[in-house]
């Protein structure tokens, strides 16, 4: 979830991947709540999007960093792989962690976020951006997700999520996890309409809203989240029909390729960026 605009890049991409194969078979469908359901399972989590055009309390700092797929790549899809962690518990009532959180560029209706706050479970939203602007459905971390959804990737749990335009007439989007039983897609969510987020770019990219501690200096994440990895790798984006790698070309870095573990009131924050862009790490 953003609030800055970034700088469109020009350059358009030429290396091209493959992704995680899709499956020919008929997919599944994501248990989760929706509706009503969905948006009390996300509680004031949900808060910090809806105060998209809000700046944070003067006590509260809303800070990001990540790839950000530019719409000068002419990208109508991403699939990426994100880390979790189900034990982090955030303790500060006002602070939330979407890390890693992802919209495709080009307008797309859904945001797929890994949520963390108010001492609940972690959680994993589709938020919608063409209609209700809210958490469309809302899916808990829990035994079930990690054994349907995740496989070990680098030392953590993670989950494969794929997001593409199905269709140019009306704006329509479906996002899809990888079922690592049946190696299929299973739909986590669609929707068609206009995007109301008016941001041109997408992104992935680890988000905060934080409070800072002023017995210690830091956030109050920071020692919550001691040890924690929160990673997103192998993004691609389809262009043309085919995957291609993020790149600093079509998914530069945002707000900095350099950020200060200060800025974002974590003396141990660790960024790095094993395969520029298309994989990158933030340690606490």
């Amino acid at each position: 979830m953003r609030k800055l605009l970034a700088v469109l890049c020009c350059a358009f991409v030429t290396t091209i991947a493959v992704a995680v194969p899709v499956s020919a078979a008929p997919g599944g469908t994501v248990p989760g709540l929706t509706g009503a359901a969905a948006k009390a399972a996300a509680g004031p989590m949900a808060e910090k999007f809806r105060q998209l055009r809000q700046p944070a309390s003067l006590a509260q700092r809303h800070t990001f960093w990540g790839p950000e797929p530019q719409l000068s790549s002419g990208a109508d899809g991403v699939v990426v792989t994100q880390s979790i962690t189900p034990g982090l518990r955030i303790s500060n009532t006002s602070d939330v962690v979407y890390a890693p959180t992802m919209k495709p560029t080009g307008h797309s209706c859904i945001e797929v976020v890994t949520a963390y706050g108010l001492g609940e479970a972690a959680q994993v939203w589709a938020w919608d951006w063409c209609r209700s602007v809210s958490p469309a459905k809302v899916v808990p971390i829990d035994s079930t997700f990690l054994a349907t959804y995740t496989s070990s990737v680098n030392g953590h749990p993670a989950y494969t999520v794929q997001e593409v335009r199905t269709s140019s007439s009306g704006n329509s989007w479906t996002a899809s996890l990888r079922n690592v039983k049946t190696g299929g897609w299973d739909t986590l969510f669609s929707q068609s309409g206009s995007d109301q987020s008016s941001l041109n770019e997408g992104w992935d990219i680890f988000e905060l809203y934080s409070t800072r501690n002023p017995a210690t200096g830091n956030a109050y994440y920071c020692s919550d989240a001691r040890g924690a990895v929160f990673e997103s790798s192998s993004l691609q984006l389809r262009i043309g029909g085919r995957w291609t790698d993020a790149s600093p070309s079509n998914s530069p870095l945002r707000p900095t390729a350099n950020p200060r573990p200060a800025d974002y009131d974590c003396s141990t924050l660790r960024f790095e960026v094993p395969s520029p862009n298309s994989t990158w790490r933030v340690t606490v």
